[in-house]
């Protein structure tokens, strides 16, 4: 009968690892971009060094009346990894609005350009961002909706979409519809025309 075999020696020196690489920013941040929500000459900024600074700050939002928006440290640090902020005003005149904001890159990366336009039934800010790329693409595509809204939606693009799109035509969907909301958008998304 043959013998088993030893088991392997356990090493007495612990194995040296190296450390995991910090994770690289999504976007190197270069500028703000915010944007108002059911706007009535509204306007903010938030200036990039405060975003690097990763300090809470409190901005005003002028216009025809004043509202006001807080960003918190780590929402500064959302933002300049490059991520959306959506947030709410403060209320005045019995009102608040939804805000966008987001910390970008000299250049917009062509993912976060669009080249389709979107109409939604409702009022509730919703959009769509299709890259090139994607209309390009032979394979399917589900898209985010949220825009300035406080929710979101998805909607698919199949392959017929894109081939419908890409001839011209309008490509007519609906959004899904979330699990605790009955809600759903019609939407009609297109080509945006070329200029020139």
């Amino acid at each position: 009968m043959a013998e088993a075999p030893a088991p392997p020696i356990a090493s007495a020196e612990p194995v040296a690892t190296e450390p995991p690489a910090p994770t690289p920013p999504a976007v190197e941040v270069a500028r703000v971009l915010t944007r108002v929500g059911k706007n009535h000459g509204h306007a903010f900024t938030v200036p990039l060094a405060d975003v690097l600074a990763g300090a809470e700050a409190t901005y005003p939002i002028s216009g025809t009346h004043p509202h006001a928006v807080t960003i918190t440290a780590e929402q500064m640090g959302a933002l300049r990894r490059g991520e959306i902020l959506r947030v709410r005003s403060t209320e005045t005149n019995g009102h608040a609005h939804r805000l966008w904001v987001r910390g970008a890159p000299a250049v917009d990366p062509p993912e976060w350009v669009t080249v389709c336009k979107a109409t939604f039934s409702g009022k509730d800010e919703h959009e769509i961002v299709v890259p090139a790329a994607d209309l390009a693409s032979t394979s399917e595509r589900t898209y985010d909706v949220q825009g300035l809204a406080g929710h979101t939606h998805q909607i698919t693009l199949t392959t017929a979409d894109f081939e419908t799109l890409r001839k011209g035509g309008p490509v007519n969907k609906h959004t899904s519809r979330e699990v605790d909301d009955v809600h759903l958008h019609a939407v009609t998304v297109e080509l945006v025309a070329k200029r020139g």
